[in-house]
């Protein structure tokens, strides 16, 4: 039976999907192809048909999760009058970090990213990029732009180690996870206000 272009386009969307979630869950090497077409409801054949191994799908996923969270996040910025602040609300969010398959996938394969092929850190850099250009763009203008470039990568990382932090404390010290996320988003907050 043919597959029509409507249906492998259904198929192709519901593995990038299952793969980003686990991705995020388990990490790119805690996480099988069987895993991956399971949740999708799709056959190991079916993703084959669609990527040609399991590090073009994570750096396809990587992509796909960063276009679908920074795509909500930048149109919640720019409709926003404090757009940095639409940043640190969506970013260093306690349910965020309390359902590992929500959230920035920069948290969840950081590390993890380094270990795997060329296009999975290609992906992995193009977030980044990504999210510290939507960061620079919120903060107030400043004449040295190589400074404020600087500024936004120090609050990407800022916020990314945050919720790394909070998620490996959370479980034992859930007041030291939430002091974690407040104290960070009261220094960016406190950062981006300087010139």
């Amino acid at each position: 039976m043919k597959v029509t272009k409507e249906q492998a386009q259904h198929n192709r969307q519901a593995l990038l999907d299952a793969a980003a979630a686990l991705f995020k869950e388990r990490g790119i090497d805690g996480t099988g192809v069987a895993d991956i077409c399971q949740q999708a409801g799709l056959t190991q054949g079916a993703l084959y048909k669609h990527f040609s191994d399991k590090q073009d799908l994570a750096a396809q996923s990587l992509a796909h999760g960063f276009e679908q969270g920074f795509g909500r996040l930048k149109q919640a910025s720019e409709k926003s009058d404090q757009a940095l602040r639409t940043y640190l609300d969506s970013y260093l969010n306690p349910q965020v970090r309390d359902d590992m398959t929500r959230g920035c996938p920069l948290v969840s394969t950081a590390c993890d990213a380094g270990r795997q092929s060329l296009p999975v850190s290609r992906s992995f850099s193009d977030g980044f990029a990504e999210l510290r250009a939507g960061i620079e763009a919120a903060l107030p203008d400043s004449a040295d732009p190589q400074q404020r470039q600087a500024l936004a990568s120090t609050l990407v990382a800022a916020m990314v180690g945050a919720m790394a932090i909070s998620r490996g404390v959370v479980k034992a010290d859930p007041v030291l996870a939430d002091e974690v996320l407040q104290q960070v988003r009261a220094v960016v907050e406190g950062l981006s206000t300087k010139r």
